[in-house]
């Protein structure tokens, strides 16, 4: 987190052009977040949830393992270049996203007129999220290959201790007090998000260039770790936020293939 994960960022964000298709795939990341915080919300409301375990549906239904899982699969799937969109995306359209959006959740799920704090010291000094505005300003300057290659080899260790990382940590223990809403959150998660934004695009006649099939797989994540965080700390439906991050990692190993499969054969 503080020496691989910044590298990673650096490295990827330095190689990066920044073609129309990057900055409307990050705008396209926004609206999908926006529009399903809504959708889910319905759906949880449709359940009979309570607000506080329906805001802990909305939230693992909406934010996406952009990161930890993200940059694995993407890497595997799509290469170096393909990474670079993910780096991209992760920081823009999904971090950047839960630091703001959360708080306003978190309050209306704990009928609060003040808003919950939104913590923008932590956001900025948060490593992955600082290694990208450090990148962004090193764009116009030439970097010594030397550093390019130390980057390189740093970030390389990144992706290998994420799947450590994320094998050792995983729990299923509160799975099955939680078997319909979990289900109901990884069935939009996995397939209703990234196929309801694949959808939209073709309908608009976008070209399917990298930079959106990354977007539509980075939305087909399992839901995002720091998402059951932030329900965890704000004492809301704690089951329902664990529970969907554990199944969603397994769940992954199909349903990210299967978009992978439609993206690249049936679109």
């Amino acid at each position: 987190m503080y020496v691989g994960f910044p590298a990673l960022v650096i490295n990827n964000i330095y190689h990066l052009k920044f073609t129309s298709d990057v900055y409307l795939i990050l705008l396209g990341g926004w609206i999908a977040i926006i529009v399903n915080i809504f959708f889910s919300y319905q759906v949880a409301k449709l359940l009979k949830l309570n607000r506080e375990s329906a805001i802990s549906f909305v939230m693992v239904a909406t934010f996406a393992n952009t990161g930890f899982l993200g940059y694995p699969y993407i890497l595997s799937l799509y290469g170096p270049e393909g990474l670079r969109y993910a780096v991209i995306f992760d920081n823009v359209a999904m971090f950047l996203p839960i630091f703001l959006i959360a708080p306003i959740l978190i309050s209306f799920a704990k009928k609060e007129e003040k808003l919950f704090k939104i913590d923008l010291k932590k956001l900025f000094l948060f490593p992955p999220f600082l290694s990208l505005l450090i990148a962004l300003a090193l764009k116009p300057f030439p970097l010594p290959n030397l550093v390019l290659k130390i980057l390189d080899i740093l970030g390389s260790t990144v992706i290998p201790l994420i799947l450590f990382s994320v094998g050792m940590n995983l729990s299923f223990s509160a799975v099955g007090k939680n078997l319909k809403p979990v289900f109901v959150v990884l069935f939009i998660k996995h397939l209703i998000l990234p196929l309801s934004f694949l959808s939209v695009i073709l309908i608009f006649g976008v070209s399917l260039t990298l930079p959106w099939k990354v977007a539509v797989l980075e939305l087909a994540m399992p839901p995002m770790v720091l998402a059951s965080i932030f329900v965890i700390e704000a004492n809301l439906d704690k089951d329902i936020a664990v529970s969907s991050v554990a199944l969603g990692i397994v769940l992954s190993f199909l349903t990210v293939p299967l978009i992978y499969y439609i993206l690249e054969n049936m679109v």
